[in-house]
């Protein structure tokens, strides 16, 4: 009998600060067909990958959202040795970029209840393969810095809610339009290297890149990201803040801008070489960089839709 195997991420908000209780709720929908655990550190989710590869799981199933999904992502390529079965997203946190980007409907109880299903029926799945990017030792769908990452720096520093965020934005809008000199807005100063390509940028606003075209709201600007099979979409903004926004109905519908100060492709590699050390994202999680950071094509994914 093939199986599907929860990870459980006790630490994301769905359970954290909603305060639900996410304990026998899986497997009651699985019933004999999932096997369910429950992890609050990396340590744990390595210890589950080690298991799940003994055991022969057949699918992985992350509750959780695309940080949740970077973190279980990046312990099953450790343990699994890049070779991962199957993962299918059980939808709970604030951010779904992946889930969204390939079309995968509903929450996580209704997506297991989905599975299960058509594991009883002998159903096959229908799998959508996504790259990885690989930053170090650690894999994710997107990367950011620059006003990228310092935009979720900010709004986690001031509490996460749908109200806060859209204020932020619409501040943000409004500083850019101003000329103001927010902090938002310092970027970053170096140089920067698509595959063998160096841009001529001095003083850059951000970097965003990633395999998956939404990065949340409704806005696709990484239209490309799945144009080539090893490769994902970057894009390079040295525009001022006030020409970005400018261009805020095309980054949403995923059109492309023609600007002398805005550079898109296709990219294998990123490198970074900052003059200082800078924050980035991965999947909405913050890491440090000392200044100089290579952004890779990592081993591909395979999703599971249903």
């Amino acid at each position: 009998m093939k199986k599907i195997g929860v990870i459980v991420n006790l630490n994301s908000r769905e359970y954290k600060l909603k305060k639900n209780n996410p304990y026998g709720v899986f497997e009651k929908i699985g019933g004999e067909y999932v096997i369910v655990r429950y992890t609050q550190s990396i340590d744990e989710v390595i210890d589950v990958a080690k298991e799940f590869k003994k055991e022969g799981i057949n699918y992985i199933a992350p509750s959780g959202g695309d940080g949740t999904l970077h973190h279980v992502i990046t312990s099953f390529m450790e343990v699994y040795n890049k070779k991962l079965p199957p993962v299918l997203i059980l939808k709970s946190g604030t951010m779904n970029n992946v889930a969204t980007s390939i079309h995968l409907n509903g929450d996580g109880n209704s997506i297991l209840q989905r599975a299960v299903s058509a594991l009883k029926k002998g159903n096959e799945y229908t799998l959508i393969t996504l790259n990885t990017l690989k930053i170090k030792n650690k894999y994710c769908f997107l990367f950011g810095n620059g006003i990228t990452a310092d935009f979720l720096d900010t709004y986690y520093s001031i509490g996460k809610s749908y109200v806060k965020l859209i204020r932020l934005i619409t501040n943000t809008i409004v500083d850019a339009f101003a000329n103001s000199s927010s902090s938002l807005f310092k970027g970053f100063e170096g140089k920067i290297v698509c595959d063998s390509q160096a841009l001529e940028y001095k003083k850059v606003l951000g970097i965003l890149a990633g395999s998956v075209e939404t990065i949340g709201m409704g806005f696709y600007p990484l239209f490309r990201a799945n144009e080539k099979a090893d490769a994902f979409h970057v894009i390079v903004c040295a525009m001022k803040p006030r020409d970005v926004v400018k261009q805020i109905v095309k980054l949403k519908k995923g059109v492309p801008i023609h600007h002398e100060q805005y550079f898109e492709a296709t990219v294998k590699e990123i490198s970074i070489y900052a003059e200082k050390p800078f924050v980035y994202t991965m999947d909405g999680d913050l890491y440090q960089s000392d200044g100089t950071l290579k952004v890779a094509i990592g081993s591909p994914v395979q999703f599971i839709v249903v």
